[in-house]
């Protein structure tokens, strides 16, 4: 019952703060949230252990470089920080990553597009205080993430490991192998990128299918665009392209437009 207060308040605040900006969406404004808006849940996020498991790192004193990205966000903090604190204030302008997204679907939580990295990780800390929840998590199988990010690494799967085990396999086969690994993060990222509901809305596409992820990554690729340089939209565009049988039909378009007018 504690997680899904903690969830409803923060999911209330997300609301609350989309109603604010309604009005300014309708005339097709992209209106950023004002930092006065965020200043509860940057409190919340300084108060919060780091994201990652603790390392020595977090607890120093935080880079110039992570307080110029703060600044650019509009953030700026009369008090010192370290970077643990300055990576959970980050999280606020960004979408969960691909675990948090996963954890969040294993148990089977009100998940929106618009909940940020921070929130995620707050209702995750809390939901991960029950030990049963923490096995349950460890002894699930392998995410189809982490499945094709093994097929990515290695070009084959080994049957029978658990979700742990798995992301061990991954983890060590890409310190062996760094570069690939890196551009495996980045498809990670593309694939959630590409498949947030919110992005699929705007060019009105079904969901991207790893398959047709991997086709169209791959002819940009070819065409030299470093993956870096990718976002979720440039795969779609060529999905688009590639196949038009992904667009969603009009008569469904005009149904999702009557049913939320």
């Amino acid at each position: 019952m504690e997680i899904l207060f903690f969830l409803a308040v923060l999911l209330l605040g997300v609301l609350l703060l989309l109603h604010k900006g309604s009005a300014a969406n309708k005339s097709n404004s992209k209106r950023k949230i004002k930092v006065e808006e965020l200043r509860e849940q940057i409190e919340t996020a300084l108060e919060l252990p780091p994201m990652e498991p603790v390392e020595s790192w977090q607890n120093e004193r935080a880079t110039e470089t992570l307080l110029l990205e703060l600044r650019e966000h509009g953030v700026q903090l009369n008090r010192p920080l370290t970077k643990g604190q300055a990576m959970n204030v980050l999280g606020l302008f960004s979408p969960p990553d691909g675990r948090q997204v996963d954890i969040l679907k294993h148990f089977n939580i009100p998940y929106s597009f618009k909940m940020n990295q921070t929130m995620a990780h707050y209702v995750i800390r809390e939901l991960f205080r029950d030990p049963q929840k923490v096995a349950e998590w460890n002894n699930r199988p392998p995410t189809t993430t982490v499945r094709q990010g093994l097929l990515f690494m290695e070009g084959k799967l080994v049957n029978g490991l658990t979700h742990m085990q798995a992301q061990r396999r991954l983890d060590r086969i890409g310190m062996e192998n760094p570069e690939r690994y890196q551009e495996w993060k980045q498809i990670d990222r593309l694939f959630l990128e590409a498949n947030n509901p919110e992005i699929r809305a705007k060019f009105e596409v079904r969901k991207i299918t790893w398959k047709r992820f991997f086709e169209s990554y791959e002819t940009l690729k070819a065409a030299g665009i470093p993956p870096r340089s990718l976002c979720g939209e440039n795969i779609i565009e060529q999905a688009a392209n590639d196949d038009e049988k992904i667009q969603v039909p009009s008569q469904v378009r005009e149904a999702i437009q009557t049913a939320t007018s």
